[in-house]
């Protein structure tokens, strides 16, 4: 409403007051209505200041960058781009730009399936193999709820695609591979509910589910069911590679060599993947969190109820988004990576408060969304007091018993303890502070690490809001005679690929026709670090002979390869 209609209907008919009085009145609302505007300008100006200051130094008005926006009860009071969306012809990024989601796309498949269980139209306790045709059947059924949560134990067809020697958005990576990699797969790599690992691939699964539910391609199905009613009118789906995205940035990489390279993708899967949206259309999806108008309140329960493991542990993720506590506060959020960009979505329903920042420049234009948020809420936030650490006296006798190379059960991670300037430290990096016989601290760390010793074996738990278990491994003084043990080839059922271990300048390497060579360093005896971030764990026959090898990940388990010279 006007200031002069609001004047206007104050004084209609009331001609009891003076005019003397209407114009006390007159000025006094006039006075008002412009400090509450010069109020608001100031606030907008104090925010756009302080986002301003966190800026990365590498973007400029001339290169790649960053979008911003901040949503409060629902509306959209700041946005502000910077740097280019497009480099060749210098369009500068805006809020009404497209840009990549990445990851942060699961949320709308999630709250897809939330919509269609909510209707009865599917159960996300039902078995994966109630919906496809010619699936594999495992010791465990893997429900609908299990792939909306990564804890399924699926293979993760991006992983499989690098140990097969092709680059995830070069090489061409189609929905109907990405099925086929869990067709092969031989054994479930947990049992479901078990664990939570993030795979990309149960969404593009979940995509065919959705398909087969409603007789309708899960894009459009999500563009009419979703983005329509929201009014999310510049929000497109790339359904294939190629498809004409209207106003989209761009996104880049910069070499000191090759300058700016403008980043492309060689895949077009919708689920894990692949839609494209806007800060001005981002901040109508916040209207799920904050009210249940697309879809019921049973639909919003059970997309942001966190899954909970066999074990009792809170996974602190929903249905394609998380639901985690920051500061004290709750938080909703995902983030996601595709090409060069990086997308953060995070609203905290507490404070109906959403944060928004989309950038094409990849780490070089990454803002942390949190710390945006905490510009915002800081006198609402309660930071965990810290624990303190009341250090008891060891010997150096004693924590030189504790040191060496601890691995995860999983084969997928290792952990190194050792003594610098006569302190036991994690990984030579984080001294770890003694607080009872075997319970370490970290200064700065809430967790603590607590060591299992005795003359047979030595097991370390990591423990903070979960459980990790270590076991401690002989290192391994490894010779050219005993490195040429393991040289042959090795073959992959589930991969259809050979690799090829040689020796080479003293060296035990790995070479494939399509990725190249990778380097094996010697952990303990039969396991091995790549210097590609793989574990290599071989195995042996009835008569001690090497007979394979598996390769562990943080994503993919067991992915075995049985020596055939």
């Amino acid at each position: 409403m006007s200031k002069n209609n609001l004047v206007n209907r104050l004084f209609k008919n009331k001609s009891n007051i003076t005019i003397k009085k209407r114009h006390y009145l007159l000025f006094a609302i006039l006075l008002t209505l412009s400090t509450k505007t010069v109020a608001q300008e100031i606030q907008i100006f104090e925010i756009e200041a302080k986002i301003d200051s966190l800026i990365p130094s590498r973007v400029k008005d001339s290169t790649p960058g960053l979008v911003v926006g901040i949503v409060k009860d629902g509306k959209l009071i700041f946005n502000k781009g910077y740097g280019l969306g497009n480099m060749a012809y210098k369009i500068p990024n805006d809020s009404k730009m497209v840009y990549n989601l990445g990851s942060a796309t699961k949320q709308f498949l999630g709250y897809a399936f939330a919509m269609l269980h909510s209707q009865g139209k599917l159960n996300l306790d039902d078995s994966v193999n109630m919906y496809l045709d010619d699936w594999p059947t495992f010791d465990h059924p893997v429900t609908l709820r299990h792939l909306l949560t990564h804890t399924s134990g699926y293979r993760e067809a991006y992983t499989m695609s690098k140990l097969a020697g092709r680059a995830i958005d070069v090489d061409r990576l189609t929905q109907d591979e990405c099925l086929q990699v869990i067709r092969k797969q031989p054994n479930l790599e947990f049992i479901p509910g078990t664990r939570y690992t993030y795979n990309s691939t149960t969404y593009v699964v979940l995509s065919e589910i959705l398909k087969k539910v409603t007789d309708t391609p899960a894009d459009k199905w999500v563009e009419k069911n979703i983005f329509k009613p929201l009014e999310m009118n510049s929000t497109q789906i790339e359904s294939y590679v190629g498809e004409l995205i209207t106003n989209a940035s761009e996104s880049y990489s910069f070499d000191r060599e090759k300058g700016y390279t403008n980043e492309k993708s060689n895949r077009a899967i919708f689920g894990a993947a692949d839609i494209y949206s806007s800060v001005e259309d981002l901040a109508k999806w916040f209207t799920i969190f904050r009210s249940d108008l697309l879809g019921g309140k049973e639909t919003q329960n059970v997309f942001l109820k966190p899954f909970i493991l066999t074990d009792g542990t809170n996974s602190e993720y929903a249905l394609g988004i998380r639901n985690e506590m920051h500061n004290g506060l709750k938080v909703y959020h995902h983030t996601g990576g595709h090409e060069n960009f990086i997308s953060q979505l995070r609203y905290y329903p507490d404070s109906d408060l959403g944060i928004i920042v989309l950038t094409n420049f990849g780490r070089n234009g990454w803002l942390s969304a949190s710390r945006v948020a905490e510009l915002f809420l800081d006198k609402e936030m309660t930071v965990a007091p810290q624990k303190e650490l009341k250090e008891i006296s060891l010997k150096i006798d004693k924590l030189k018993q504790l040191e060496g190379i601890y691995v995860a059960k999983t084969l997928n991670r290792i952990l190194n303890l050792s003594i610098v300037d006569e302190s036991l430290t994690l990984n030579g990096r984080n001294r770890l502070v003694p607080i009872s016989g075997n319970n370490f601290g970290i200064k700065g760390w809430n967790g603590k690490i607590e060591i299992e010793h005795s003359s047979q074996s030595t097991f370390l738990h990591l423990i903070d809001r979960k459980k990790e278990t270590y076991y401690r491994v002989k290192k391994w003084e490894e010779n050219i005679e005993q490195l040429k043990t393991y040289e042959g080839k090795y073959w992959s059922d589930e991969l259809e690929i050979v690799y090829n271990l040689y020796i080479e300048n003293g060296e035990l390497k790995v070479k494939n026709r399509w990725f190249g060579v990778m380097k094996l360093q010697p952990i303990s005896k039969d396991f091995f670090e790549s210097n590609k971030g793989y574990y290599i764990k071989f195995t042996r026959n009835q008569q001690e002979e090497i007979s394979g090898l598996n390769i562990n990940s943080e994503r993919t388990l067991n992915v075995y390869f049985n020596r055939i010279k």
